[in-house]
């Protein structure tokens, strides 16, 4: 097991950290996530101030 860590160590390492970067970002944009939320509320406000300058 000492071996295969040193060997394979740091490809280990690198994978778990991918994975979890993923998963973050997979989770941050879904449509229910945060950034999709904002963007959401960024959009309707925008429409909604536009609506309000022509009326």
């Amino acid at each position: 097991m000492e071996q295969v860590m040193k060997h394979y160590g740091n490809a280990i390492l690198a994978i778990v950290v991918l994975l979890a970067l993923g998963a973050i970002v997979i989770s941050a944009l879904s449509s229910d996530g945060y950034v999709a939320t904002a963007f959401k509320d960024a959009l309707t406000g925008f429409f909604s101030r536009m609506n309000a300058l022509g009326s």
